[in-house]
């Protein structure tokens, strides 16, 4: 079943500090896994995009519950052009499923993803202090 208020996120939202600095604040989070997709860097960029993969391909990331109208149109304002939200099947860490959106990479844009998986630690001590900075207030009119 696919509750309009959840996201799959397996990049830069998965750091709670960038969803509170974009939606100004905190909502529920969960472990959660997609299973037969991967997420590549985007080419000169800092942050990844989610493009189908094998089955035996999974991506680890946070399903956010709770999100308000609000909230998607600050989200889908901040993703660039060529993510697309689309609703996918996520295998949460107790077992069960959800449907909950994501931002996809389209079959057109791939080639826009380098070879290099995402990888959330080299992120997290290399950019996410400036990729904070570079965020502050973005939802702010």
């Amino acid at each position: 079943m696919l509750h309009n208020d959840q996201l799959f996120a397996y990049g830069t939202l998965t750091f709670h500090e960038v969803m509170f600095h974009l939606i100004g604040r905190e909502v529920s989070s969960k472990g959660a896994i997609i299973k037969g997709y991967s997420a590549y860097m985007i080419k000169g960029k800092n942050f990844p995009g989610l493009r189908i993969n094998t089955k035996a391909s999974r991506t680890e990331g946070i399903l956010y519950s709770g999100l308000e109208e609000a909230d998607w149109e600050i989200l889908d304002q901040f993703e660039d052009s060529f993510y697309q939200r689309e609703v996918l099947s996520v295998n949460l860490n107790d077992g069960s499923k959800e449907d909950a959106y994501t931002y996809l990479i389209h079959s057109e844009n791939y080639s826009i993803l380098s070879k290099h998986q995402w990888n959330s630690n080299y992120f997290e001590e290399n950019f996410l202090d400036s990729y904070l900075n570079m965020i502050l207030g973005f939802n702010k009119n």
